[in-house]
């Protein structure tokens, strides 16, 4: 006959291992689906900067348009490009989106001047950069919005049990995961590009 405590060492032996078990499973089904939607957001921020680039393309051609205005602040032209600059530097999609909100900022100052003076409105290539530049608009909130919703889902993900236990805080003072949360990018977003040279002294 079987003593009772090599049954009761046994069952918890299984307990045990069962705990493990479960403890391994929810690591690595978690961690694998962390990285997936890791990967998306990459994916998605990629799709953002590509609809970027297609708005600061225009940039070049809309600061020529308007330095010639003595009206116009130089500075804040002198600023968006370097922030232009800033966005092709940066390493990180954290670091593209918070040059991109400020950019964005710096742009709806320069869309406020378009609308303020007439005489800018005169100018046709100036107009018809503008209309190129709403278009593109609507590209960006689209693009960001998708961003945006995969950047909640997958910070989410990273805040609720049983993660939290492997990354936010992480299983008893680890951070085995090693994942970051990403920022969202702002209700009125834009950014990103590559750089051409742009003078404006001359």
């Amino acid at each position: 006959m079987v003593d009772k405590a090599v049954i009761a060492a046994i069952a918890g032996i299984a307990i045990i291992a069962i705990i493990i078990g479960a403890l391994y499973g929810m690591y690595f089904s978690g961690y694998n689906a962390a990285q997936a939607k890791d990967e998306n957001v990459k994916k998605l921020a990629g799709d953002v900067d590509v609809q970027l680039q297609r708005r600061y393309d225009l940039i070049p051609n809309l600061v020529n348009s308007v330095k010639g205005y003595i009206q116009f602040e130089s500075s804040l032209l002198q600023n968006i490009t370097k922030l232009r600059t800033d966005w092709q530097r940066a390493p990180t999609v954290n670091d593209r989106v918070e040059t991109s909100n400020q950019i964005e900022q710096a742009l709806s100052k320069l869309i406020f001047t378009y609308e303020q003076y007439p005489d800018l409105k005169t100018d046709q290539t100036l107009v018809r950069l503008m209309d190129e530049l709403a278009g593109t608009e609507n590209r960006i909130a689209v693009a960001r919005t998708y961003y945006n919703d995969g950047v909640r889902d997958f910070n989410t993900n990273l805040r609720t049990f049983p993660n939290n236990m492997f990354n936010e805080g992480g299983f008893l003072g680890a951070k085995p995961w090693g994942l970051e949360q990403y920022p969202a990018y702002e209700a009125t977003a834009q950014a990103q590009t590559t750089v051409p040279q742009v003078n404006l002294t001359s």
